[in-house]
């Protein structure tokens, strides 16, 4: 909410294996946008995510909403999971 300019946002490519979204990563919808709310990933992962930061694609599709975001997840084939 504090970002006025789209300009000042960095889109980023994060690949995250399956398992430790699905286990980690919780994403909730605020002005919508999918954003995530929480994410209590293992010390070897790092922080890959902080509180607010947005989910514009998971697998380079466009998700609508949050359930769109978790099915895109869980029909993912690949063993990780790239999210911008």
């Amino acid at each position: 909410s504090q970002v006025t300019d789209e300009m000042q946002l960095q889109k980023l490519d994060i690949f995250v294996p399956l398992a430790d979204i699905n286990n980690y990563l919780k994403l909730t919808e605020a002005a919508g946008r999918i954003c995530v709310s929480q994410w209590a990933g293992p010390l070897r992962l790092g922080c890959l995510f902080k509180h607010g930061d947005h989910v514009v694609a998971v697998n380079d599709l466009q998700p609508q909403g949050v359930e769109e975001a978790y099915f895109f997840i869980s029909r993912s084939t690949r063993k990780e999971v790239s999210l911008t």
